[in-house]
């Protein structure tokens, strides 16, 4: 399910939404931390506010003749005073005298959060306290409270005095995460654009290789099915390309083959592709032919690839064989019309080298060539 939640997001907007999500998760985490951390703060200062207030009563009101009442009297009845030895309770400033006391001394031992007292949670209700001992004898004075959080005032008081060291480190974090993130998919998105350059394209030339040739044919074949359209699939091979291998070396060759590619797409449509099969092997694909034009197309591609090509201060003249398949009866499959193509090209190959268009012919019913065409 959360993949395909993520899958219905564009990739482009994919990490945009990882860092908002991220950020408002990661905001909503320091809010609770910070009014946690301030609520402990406030019943820690309030601890200690006890400690010293019983620290006074004891000072004020404590005598020889065990008169525990003498610290009992308050204004306000939201703190309680006991005084106790062990589990029995002398005196309660709530007039509880004598009752058991419900608290065990454990209790106020884990609830300890520093050596003024603590906490601990009573009825759904916050209840700090504070010992003070009174003599040898096991009397102790325990002040006990009901605590009250100051309130919305008071939280949005402690967010603007303490998130702002907090907010702060976190904004830094995050640009940098969003640094660091956007620059590891940056690099993972150009090594996974250069992997599929390279699965789809020759590395001398930069030319589609068979890979996105047939991926092409196929699409081409589709159009044309579709839209009772046609095509025209040329198979062409350098001439005497080998004996440029054996007598200027294999470098002078990859040159002849990279001009020779720059050639061809300088020749050919937006909507036509050019591929480079392997060694001196080249298809063309020329889409929506009417008129006849792939022959003139042809022509141009001769015209271009006959004219001399320099390389490293050497003159080089190549020659060609192209072989051409129309495709109009929608019925050959990819494979057929390469190999069509392939069997055009090495019959006019044999004459000589040129142009030969492959056709069937429509008396006999046999697969048949047309006369060659020579283009010098």
């Amino acid at each position: 399910m959360f993949k395909r939640l993520i899958n219905k997001i564009p990739e482009k907007y994919r990490i945009l939404v990882f860092l908002v999500t991220t950020s408002c998760i990661g905001v909503s985490l320091i809010l609770v931390a910070v009014y946690n951390a301030s609520n402990e703060l406030e019943i820690i200062h309030e601890i200690d506010n006890m400690n010293s207030f019983a620290k006074a009563q004891v000072s004020e009101g404590y005598t020889r003749t065990d008169n525990y009442n003498n610290f009992l009297p308050l204004s306000d009845p939201s703190y309680q005073i006991l005084v106790i030895r062990n589990d029995e309770v002398l005196a309660d400033s709530h007039g509880n005298t004598g009752s058991g006391w419900r608290f065990q001394p454990s209790e106020l031992s884990e609830s300890r959060v520093n050596e003024n007292g603590g906490y601990m949670e009573s009825d759904e209700n916050v209840l700090t306290w504070t010992l003070i001992p009174l003599g040898s004898d096991g009397v102790q004075l325990i002040v006990l409270h009901h605590f009250l959080s100051a309130g919305v005032d008071g939280v949005l008081q402690v967010y603007i005095k303490r998130l702002l060291v907090p907010a702060t480190f976190y904004v830094w974090l995050m640009v940098w995460m969003g640094f660091i993130v956007h620059f590891l998919t940056q690099e993972l998105s150009e090594q996974k654009k250069a992997m599929e350059h390279m699965a789809l394209h020759d590395t001398l030339t930069g030319l589609p290789n068979r890979n996105m040739l047939a991926d092409r044919l196929n699409e081409m074949l589709g159009v044309a099915r579709r839209d009772k359209s046609s095509f025209t699939t040329v198979m062409m091979d350098l001439d005497g390309f080998k004996n440029v291998n054996d007598t200027y070396g294999h470098a002078v060759g990859d040159s002849l083959l990279k001009e020779v590619a720059s050639r061809l797409k300088a020749c050919l449509r937006p909507n036509d592709t050019v591929c480079r099969l392997g060694g001196d092997e080249f298809i063309l694909l020329l889409g929506d032919i009417q008129n006849d034009s792939s022959l003139d197309i042809c022509k141009r591609v001769s015209t271009e690839i006959s004219k001399p090509i320099i390389i490293q201060g050497t003159q080089l003249t190549i020659g060609f064989s192209m072989g051409v398949v129309k495709c109009s009866d929608h019925r050959d499959s990819p494979e057929e019309l390469i190999h069509k193509a392939d069997q055009a090209m090495y019959q006019v190959k044999a004459r000589g080298g040129g142009m030969h268009m492959y056709d069937k012919d429509s008396t006999g019913g046999n697969d048949s060539f047309k006369q060659a065409v020579k283009i010098a």
